[in-house]
């Protein structure tokens, strides 16, 4: 998959700016954090994306079914087979694409 780009944001959501411009640079990072964290519905345009990950860490979800949501919400945004290591626990989750 070609990486995409988009205007960036910083860790706090904030848009990143270079020389008084938007910064456009590899966004599948910021892609995938945001699916993770948003609940369902938050996209208009694709109404059952989002994982809403503060709803499973405040749960008794296996991985394995975590796992498969975690794929599921990455798929329906052209992800195809990432790579998901939940070998440190959920709070040290890693994805690869």
């Amino acid at each position: 998959m070609e990486k995409r780009k988009d205007i960036l944001v910083d860790d706090s959501n904030e848009l990143e700016f270079i020389n008084g411009d938007f910064a456009v640079g590899n966004s599948d990072i910021q892609h995938i954090d945001h699916i993770i964290i948003a609940q369902k519905g938050e996209y208009k345009q694709t109404p059952q994306m989002g994982l809403g990950v503060i709803n499973y860490l405040k749960s008794n979800t296996d991985k394995s079914k975590f796992q498969r949501d975690v794929r599921i919400q990455l798929n329906y945004d052209g992800y195809e087979n990432p790579n998901i290591d939940l070998s440190e626990g959920f709070e040290r989750l890693k994805i690869e694409i």
